[in-house]
C-alpha cells in the first residue's frame, strides 16, 4: 500500500481530532487539551519549539516546563525530519486538496520548474523570512509569528468553533493564504515562509529519516521531481532542509515497482 495512503489517514486523523478535542473538553474530558501552540496529553506537554523559543526571546527567561515541553517535538525533527508539515499540519493538508480541486477543474499548474537556483533561493527566502520574524519578535517584546502559524490558528479556531460556535478574525489570513495558494501561488506558504516549517528544518539532522536513491542507476524519468510539493530533486536532495519526508516521490517512482530505488532511509 502507497505511502500516501498511510499519511492521508493521519492527516484526516489529525484534523478530525482538533474539532474532537475541544468537544471532549465541555463534556469535561481532559485527558487531552489544547491546541497546536501547545497541547496536553496525560501528563505529558507538548509545545510547539518555535513558540517556546519566542517565550524565551521575550521574556529572557527558561524554566524546565519550556524544556520539556519540546522534547518530544525535538526528537520527532531530528529523528524523522520535517513530517509534521507533511505528516500533521492541517493547512498542508487543506493545501493539498485545494491542488488536487485545481487538478480535477483542469486549471493550468502553478508550479515552478525545477533548478538548482531555485532551491538555493527558496532556502534563503526561508531562513531571511524566519530571522527576519525573530528580530521583530526580540523588538516587539511579542511572539509575532505565533501571529502567523498557519496549523496553531487553524487549531486554535477550531476550538473557537467548537466552544463558543463562532469565528475570530484569525481565520481571515487562513482563508487569504488559500486563496493565493489556489488561484497565483504553488504551495507558496510551505515552500517559503512557513516559520513552523522553516525552525523544524534547522532541528532536523544529517542522521534523521530521507529520501534516498538506493541504487546507483533509475530510468531518469523525473517523476519524482514532477510530483515533488516542495519542488526538489528527491535523488539528490533528500537531505535539503525543504523535503518534509510526504513520501510523494515514493509512490511515484516506477522504477520502485521493478527494484526498490527510492525510499526512506535512517543515515
Amino acid at each position: 500500500m502507497k505511502i500516501s495512503f498511510y499519511r492521508r489517514v493521519v492527516q484526516l486523523i489529525v484534523l478530525i481530532g482538533i474539532f474532537v478535542i475541544p468537544l471532549l473538553n465541555i463534556l469535561e474530558i481532559y485527558f487531552i487539551k489544547g491546541t497546536f501552540y501547545s497541547i496536553d496529553v496525560g501528563d505529558v506537554a507538548m509545545a510547539d519549539p518555535l513558540a517556546v523559543f519566542q517565550s524565551v526571546i521575550t521574556s529572557e527567561t527558561i524554566n524546565t516546563v519550556m524544556l520539556i515541553s519540546v522534547i518530544i517535538p525535538v526528537l520527532l525533527a531530528m529523528f524523522f525530519g520535517r513530517v509534521w508539515c507533511s505528516w500533521f499540519c492541517p493547512y498542508h493538508f487543506l493545501v493539498e486538496m485545494l491542488q488536487k480541486l485545481r487538478n480535477l477543474l483542469k486549471l493550468k499548474s502553478k508550479k515552478p520548474e525545477y533548478s538548482e537556483n531555485l532551491v538555493n533561493r527558496s532556502n534563503r527566502i526561508r531562513l531571511l523570512f524566519l530571522l527576519i520574524g525573530l528580530f521583530i519578535t526580540g523588538i516587539a517584546g511579542i511572539p509575532l509569528l505565533n501571529l502567523i502559524s498557519a496549523p496553531g490558528i487553524i487549531s486554535s479556531q477550531a476550538l473557537v468553533l467548537v466552544k463558543f460556535h463562532y469565528f475570530t478574525f484569525e481565520i481571515v489570513f487562513i482563508l487569504f493564504l488559500l486563496i493565493m495558494e489556489f488561484f497565483f501561488f504553488y504551495f507558496f506558504w510551505c515552500r517559503l515562509l512557513c516559520p513552523t516549517g522553516i525552525f523544524l528544518s534547522l532541528i532536523d539532522r544529517k542522521k534523521a529519516m530521507k529520501v534516498t536513491k538506493i541504487q546507483p542507476e533509475c530510468s531518469m524519468c523525473k517523476s519524482c521531481i514532477k510530483s515533488c510539493p516542495m519542488v526538489i530533486d528527491p535523488m539528490n536532495e533528500g537531505k535539503n532542509p525543504l523535503c518534509h519526508n510526504c513520501g510523494i516521490c515514493i509512490d511515484a517512482c516506477p522504477d520502485n515497482k521493478k527494484r526498490n530505488t527510492l525510499r526512506f532511509k535512517f543515515y
